[in-house]
């Protein structure tokens, strides 16, 4: 029987990303255990291996969970090892290069590379990251045009391969009838003018959650007909009800936790918001789009995938001197002009290559070593 071991930071990661292809390897025969901080009980998981991470890939204590990961991996002897996310994939791949000869055939996932091209120390400190493990990376998968772009030019990895993502369920994002939508806004406080804006993900500072409050401060400033629903927990969620409160903006805000039926959420409101810093190819994105719900969003790789401005949704830049500002003037245009919100939310579509159904059948295939090689998949 093969064996495989999946790592990632957090084991809420691989429960949200990876239980398809959990269950395409036992249905396999393989089995698969789990390395993450964090339990999981489930099924299809024969063992999970509690670890602990410090968000830094050079801090010390990290350097006992590569330890850690080391004696795993020995005394498994798994035939692939693969892991996500930055932190995760630093610690596994040291751990395998660690063991020479004797080591697992090991991939890593790409969810967005935590660098660019500038000569900044968090780049330079990420990319040396990568760098230090690429030469253990037999297969590398990434999933926007930028990180492909960058894992070509600093050799990231012995093979790199392209995925349109994790692949999108749309069974768990069935249509919503009108009189479910209209309960649900009418809970949120939103009357027939309103105009409902979503944000969806963990608070945080990489989501930039404080930056849509800002702007929503200036556009009630003009206009009040509008709410913003931050769904959702994290580390910045106190700091986002400060602001808030800062701000008097608690007629105009919702924090609804951690929402189980996202998706009536995505089809009740008008227009999702991300100010993401960074991203990968971001679920939400991907699940408001699915759902006909038009996206203004931060103007960086994994958003750009995605999303065409004016098409499908609006962007605004990070860059720019006053971004909350222009955030907020973008929010006014959608507000003050209806007819073209209507003609975004015509345009608004999840192409299909972007479905579970059309992504797991490859990827399973470059995480399993079954993969046939097409030009549709592979970029080397």
């Amino acid at each position: 029987m093969k064996k495989i071991l999946i790592c990632a930071s957090r084991v809420s990661h691989i429960l949200f990303f990876h239980l398809p292809y959990i269950k395409l390897f036992k249905e396999n025969g393989w089995t698969v255990d789990i390395a993450a901080e964090g339990t999981a009980d489930h099924p299809d998981i024969d063992r999970c291996y509690d670890l602990q991470y410090v968000k830094n890939p050079f801090s010390t204590r990290n350097l006992k969970t590569i330890k850690e990961l080391k004696r795993i991996m020995r005394e498994n002897r798994y035939d692939i090892v693969y892991s996500n996310s930055t932190l995760a994939g630093f610690a596994m791949r040291s751990a395998v290069k660690s063991l020479g000869k004797e080591r697992p055939y090991c991939i890593h996932i790409s969810h967005g590379y935590m660098f660019d091209d500038k000569a900044g120390l968090r780049s330079v400190l990420y990319r040396t990251a990568e760098r230090m493990t690429s030469k253990v990376t037999d297969r590398l998968i990434v999933m926007n045009s930028e990180d492909l772009r960058l894992a070509e030019k600093y050799k990231l990895g012995k093979s790199i391969f392209f995925t349109d993502g994790m692949g999108l369920c749309p069974d768990c994002f069935p249509p919503l009838d009108t009189v479910r939508k209209n309960e649900l806004r009418k809970s949120l406080g939103a009357d027939k003018d309103s105009l409902v804006f979503l944000c969806v993900g963990e608070f945080s500072s990489r989501k930039n959650q404080t930056l849509i409050i800002e702007a929503l401060e200036r556009t009630v400033k003009q206009n009040k007909s509008c709410i913003a629903v931050f769904a959702g927990q994290g580390a910045a969620l106190d700091e986002c009800r400060r602001l808030v409160n800062k701000y008097e903006l608690e007629t105009n805000t919702r924090f609804p936790g951690q929402v189980k039926d996202v998706n009536s959420l995505y089809r009740s409101a008008d227009v999702l918001i991300s100010a993401s810093k960074m991203e990968g190819l971001p679920f939400n994105v991907m699940e408001a789009l699915y759902c006909g719900t038009p996206v203004i969003a931060s103007d960086i790789k994994g958003h750009s995938d995605l999303i065409r401005n004016g098409f499908n949704g609006l962007f605004f830049s990070l860059e720019c001197p006053d971004p909350a500002g222009q955030l907020s003037q973008l929010m006014l245009k959608l507000i003050n002009d209806r007819k073209y919100l209507s003609l975004l939310r015509s345009n608004t579509f999840l192409d299909e290559k972007y479905t579970i159904d059309k992504v797991s059948p490859k990827l399973f295939g470059l995480l399993s070593k079954t993969q046939i090689k097409t030009p549709e998949v592979l970029r080397q």
